[in-house]
């Protein structure tokens, strides 16, 4: 019951910190097995007219459960938004020798400044792994996720504005939703340090890198 309690308890944190903290903002950058230990790591990802960088962190909460952070800059629509992250992951599948599949749900919401506008958002998707040894040590592990981005734009500060449109392009609603689709692989280098290689498809096409450290 305790772990249960934990979960809820973490629940509830990320969900009162939702004007200062998204995860999944700049990136999945991870498997879909909860850590073990804990992970730090930096990435960086860009596209056509977009570019985001910064850190993250995750930490174990349960043998099915771990949550995150990211810190980062997003430069999309000519204009700089710095944020940061908190998501709570929930494995549904875990690995088996006999399937080597991770399966789970993920939820984060947060929030982005420039100087004149914010961005609110809230995401919720499912990611999978596959976990591939290719000696005692070494793995690569290949993963996907498919997540539902909701975006509330304070249209206020930008009214009448070319980033207005940029940020906006349904019209006159506030509030806007996407499908991301994430694809990444996972490559130990190291017992503590993995390398990630990362494409997002969404508004924005992106491919990127991060550096990983188990500690």
């Amino acid at each position: 019951m305790r772990k249960v309690e934990t979960i809820i308890v973490l629940s509830v944190i990320l969900l009162s910190f939702a004007g200062t903290s998204i995860a999944q903002t700049f990136g999945t950058l991870m498997g879909g097995g909860a850590s073990s230990d804990g992970e730090g790591s930096v990435f960086l990802l860009a596209g056509n007219d977009a570019f985001r960088t910064g850190i993250a962190a995750r930490f174990n909460i349960t043998r099915v459960a771990d949550f995150g952070i990211q810190l980062g800059l997003d430069r999309v629509c000519e204009t700089s938004f710095w944020g940061g992250g908190g998501d709570l992951k929930l494995v549904l599948l875990e690995s088996r020798k006999n399937l080597p599949l991770n399966l789970a749900l993920d939820a984060s919401l947060g929030k982005l400044d420039s100087r004149d506008v914010k961005q609110f958002l809230f995401a919720f998707g499912i990611l999978a792994s596959g976990i591939i040894e290719t000696s005692q040590w070494r793995t690569v592990e290949p993963y996907l996720s498919f997540l539902v981005l909701v975006k509330q734009v304070d249209r206020d500060a930008a009214r009448g504005s070319s980033l207005e449109s940029c940020l906006c392009p349904t019209g006159e609603d506030d509030t806007d939703a996407e499908t991301l689709v994430r694809a990444g692989v996972k490559l130990s280098l190291t017992r503590e340090t993995q390398l990630l290689l990362e494409t997002e498809l969404g508004d924005h096409a992106l491919f990127g890198a991060g550096f990983n450290v188990v500690f």
